[in-house]
Order: C-alpha cells, then sequence, then structure tokens
C-alpha cells in the first residue's frame, strides 16, 4: 500500500489527510496513549478514517473539489491552497477509532434479509429474540461525537448544496 498524504496541492493518488506524525504530534499534546502501533498500522488506520470522511461527508462539504480528478474530497475551493487543520484533526479522531474495528461496518442481516438491531440467544429453556430495523433504511455512518463535531464547519448545515 502506498500512503500518500493531501497537501492542499492536488496530489496525485492521494490517500489521507494526515500524516502519522502528525497525528502521533496531535495525539501527544492531548495525552492520548491509546495511539499505538506500528507506522503500517497507523497509516491504514489513517487511510481508513479519510475513506470514511469521504463516504460520510462528500455531498455536503463546502463549496467545491479544486480538480475533477483529484483523488479525495479535498482540498475544496473555499479551503486553497490550505488543508483546514480541523480536517487533519477529525482525520486522527477517526483513525483512533478505526483501531477498534471498521468505521463502517456491514450491517448485519439474518436470512430473511432483514437488517438486525439486537439478537439475544439463551440455552435452557430454550429461547432466541431478534429485533430489527423498522423503517426498512440502515444508518450507515457511526456517531463519532469528537470527530464529528470538529467536521461541522467543514459540512453545509442545509440538505441542499450550497454555493457561494
Amino acid at each position: 500500500m502506498s500512503f500518500i498524504v493531501e497537501d492542499g496541492s492536488v496530489v496525485a493518488n492521494a490517500n489521507a489527510y494526515i500524516a502519522v506524525a502528525d497525528a502521533d504530534a496531535y495525539f501527544a499534546d492531548r495525552g492520548v496513549t491509546a495511539w499505538t502501533g506500528s507506522n503500517t498500522q497507523k497509516e491504514q488506520w489513517i487511510v481508513q478514517a479519510t475513506d470514511y470522511i469521504d463516504k460520510k461527508y462528500g455531498d455536503r462539504l463546502l463549496n467545491d473539489r479544486l480538480s475533477e480528478t483529484q483523488a479525495l474530497e479535498f482540498p475544496r475551493s473555499v479551503f486553497d491552497p490550505i488543508m483546514p487543520v480541523v480536517l487533519l484533526y477529525a482525520c486522527a479522531e477517526y483513525a483512533l477509532r478505526a483501531i477498534a474495528g471498521p468505521l463502517m461496518p456491514d450491517p448485519v442481516a439474518d436470512a430473511t434479509g432483514r437488517t438486525v438491531v439486537s439478537s439475544s440467544d439463551s440455552v435452557g429453556p430454550i429461547s432466541t429474540s431478534r429485533s430489527y430495523n423498522a423503517g426498512g433504511s440502515v444508518k450507515l455512518f457511526r456517531s463519532y461525537p469528537a470527530a464529528d463535531m470538529l467536521m461541522r464547519s467543514l459540512v453545509s448545515q442545509s440538505q441542499g448544496r450550497v454555493y457561494r
């Protein structure tokens, strides 16, 4: 895997918003000791976090991409030529959560194809319980408040697209 950090200049094939050293410094400043692992693991978590940001917020980000051919959703015209610091911090926060597992896990479905919200089984006397997603819609994105709050200033609060 190539780890290529976007620096605001539309880097070809970029797949990360923050460098490992910058994420290390961010967490060291905050006394976060859970940010441990090899540089390769940290790069993978940062790439997962970058993917999550682009998928969750891509259609709601302020202004337009600088180039139709850029690999990531940033840089954006409103911030040209810099990468917003809150984006880098949010990417670090999402990467920290990626240590525990996928940021966007696939929904669990039973044999009927319905999305299972909760499940419990017992052995004696035998019982099984399942609850299903009532509305049919599946929540694809989990809430990660520390990172989500950082992204607020970069996202349109309206349902439609914002033009300036």
